[in-house]
């Protein structure tokens, strides 16, 4: 078995057992407001799903409205985003949805989630560098949250879907910021120490890695299956592969001047949560064929 299949089976598992245990990311979204899912895509909200908030920032209300107004009838991809969350969006909103995931779990949560609001949904069962299922220029949209860092090299998958996506079509695609992916080590060496942030470990691309003691790190042990892309790999590899970059932002949280708007910010203690107001952990990339 070569190196890249067993990336794709360690990751098919990890994600299996995520849909057993209840992990945020594999759990439907049942309770999605067609009224507000109207407001988030014309720019109005900040989320499309609680809390409610609405946007204070004239650049990510262009940007949204640029996205997802206007959607209905097109054919969207959700890129390894099984779930039963992003497709309940796309399809409330009108557009004809296909899921393609490589976990049969992942994709049970976006069945469920259609048969819960009463549309259609189609599932294909694959990696997301072998889209060969897929005809050339079929889907008007191509989105991606954040998965691609379970691929070794970004332009595998920019390939697969500059060739599926028709010629004028958006490709969302949601990155990890390598400069702060230490943060969320828990080894003694990076992460939160009590204080703030401890960035200890190089700043460098490739696999994440489990040393002898279980911790995770960028230089030590064996490839646990998830990656580090550094900038130029994200963007350079995004051009050649023929997209061109119409938007970059940060992840939607850190654009709000309060996640509460009649609370000031708190102190950021570490936890997952509150991280968002100290460290840009993701950043959105939308691109047109």
């Amino acid at each position: 078995m070569d190196d890249l299949q067993d990336i794709i089976n360690k990751n098919k598992e990890h994600w299996e057992n995520e849909v057993k245990s209840g992990g945020h990311y594999t759990v439907p979204n049942l309770n999605l407001n067609i009224d507000s899912l109207k407001k988030f895509a014309d720019g109005d909200l900040l989320f499309w799903g609680d809390p409610i908030i609405k946007i204070n920032n004239p650049l990510l209300k262009k940007i949204r409205k640029y996205e997802y107004s206007g959607i209905k009838g097109k054919k969207v991809l959700c890129l390894a985003s099984g779930g039963g969350q992003q497709s309940a969006m796309f399809s409330l909103l009108g557009a004809d949805v296909t899921v393609a995931d490589i976990s049969q779990g992942q994709l049970d949560g976006d069945i469920r989630a259609a048969n819960h609001y009463g549309y259609a949904v189609k599932t294909v069962l694959c990696s997301m560098i072998d889209l060969s299922i897929f005809e050339d220029e079929t889907f008007d949209i191509v989105h991606q949250p954040i998965s691609i860092c379970f691929v070794p090299d970004v332009a595998l998958v920019y390939r697969e879907v500059c060739r599926v996506l028709k010629k004028g079509g958006m490709y969302h695609v949601d990155h990890i910021n390598p400069a702060t992916h230490p943060e969320s080590y828990v080894n003694g060496i990076d992460g939160w120490d009590g204080v703030g942030f401890r960035i200890s470990s190089p700043y460098i691309g490739g696999p994440l890695r489990i040393d002898k003691n279980g911790n995770e790190n960028m230089t030590s042990g064996e490839v646990d299956g998830e990656f580090r892309h550094l900038f130029i790999d994200m963007f350079c590899k995004l051009t050649e592969a023929g997209f061109q970059i119409k938007y970059i932002w940060e992840d939607e949280r850190n654009l709000a001047t309060a996640l509460n708007p009649t609370e000031e910010i708190k102190p950021c203690d570490g936890s997952y949560e509150s991280g968002f107001s100290i460290i840009q952990r993701y950043i959105n990339v939308l691109s047109t064929k």
